[in-house]
């Protein structure tokens, strides 16, 4: 973008950008005042300092050679393309992968986080900043995806769609889907759906589609008895 790359950086520009806190700029220059000789993001909260206080540097790492020390407020480490800002969309990402493969199906939040190498609490703060969700908000809406899925383009029984989908029970998935669609499963049952295919269908999800089992359903279940996976296989199994 013209007036901010490299040693280019316009000054003109660049103030006009911390003016209105431009989170378009956010990682692309950092400001170094000198008054207080801290540099910041362009998205800093701190009150705008005066236009002869400033000089503007390309990374952060110009800013800290130049004798300036991060803001404690904006904390220019955290700006996009930073290692810490990609390490955390790397664990982003990496967890909702998990999720889609069913991590929160079968284990907790903190199994979860185990997993990434962090705590629970961490792992719910970076969702919220930057999902707006948590992860078990995104695990109900997986959940609800694909048991609407199942339900509009499988012949799968509404049982069984129940616990393919992760529902604990026939009663929490109808509570479920009546709540998030307004209407009963058995009212978006389609006449003439096409069976389920015996191989690896697409299913949708809340960060985009999965590619999931097809899923088998032994007719009965032992009374106590438990689900158990296999592989493209689902089904019930004795304590």
């Amino acid at each position: 973008m013209p007036g901010y790359i490299g040693a280019m950086l316009d000054p003109d520009h660049c103030y006009a950008a911390i003016v209105r806190r431009d989170p378009a700029m956010d990682g692309l220059f950092f400001t170094a005042v000198r008054t207080t000789r801290i540099y910041c993001r362009p998205v800093c909260p701190a009150r705008t300092p005066a236009r002869g206080n400033v000089s503007f540097h390309a990374s952060a790492a110009a800013a800290q050679a130049a004798g300036y020390r991060p803001c404690l407020r904006c904390r220019p480490e955290t700006a996009p393309d930073s290692p810490a800002w990609a390490g955390t969309l790397a664990s982003i990402h990496r967890a909702l992968r998990l999720i889609d493969d069913g991590a929160l199906a079968d284990g907790s939040v903190g199994d979860l986080a185990d997993r990434l190498g962090m705590t629970d609490r961490h792992l719910r703060r970076l969702f919220v900043e930057h999902l707006g969700l948590t992860p078990l908000a995104i695990e109900a809406t997986r959940r609800l995806h694909l048991a609407k899925h199942l339900v509009h383009d499988t012949r799968l029984p509404l049982t069984d769609i129940a616990f393919a989908a992760g529902y604990g029970s026939v009663r929490r998935f109808n509570e479920a889907f009546q709540a998030a669609f307004g209407r009963a499963p058995r009212r978006c049952v389609a006449r003439g759906r096409p069976p389920i295919p015996p191989h690896r269908s697409r299913s949708p999800s809340p960060t985009g589609p999965i590619s999931c089992p097809a899923v088998r359903w032994s007719s009965t279940c032992p009374k106590g008895g438990r689900r158990s996976r296999q592989a493209g296989d689902a089904r019930y199994a004795s304590p």
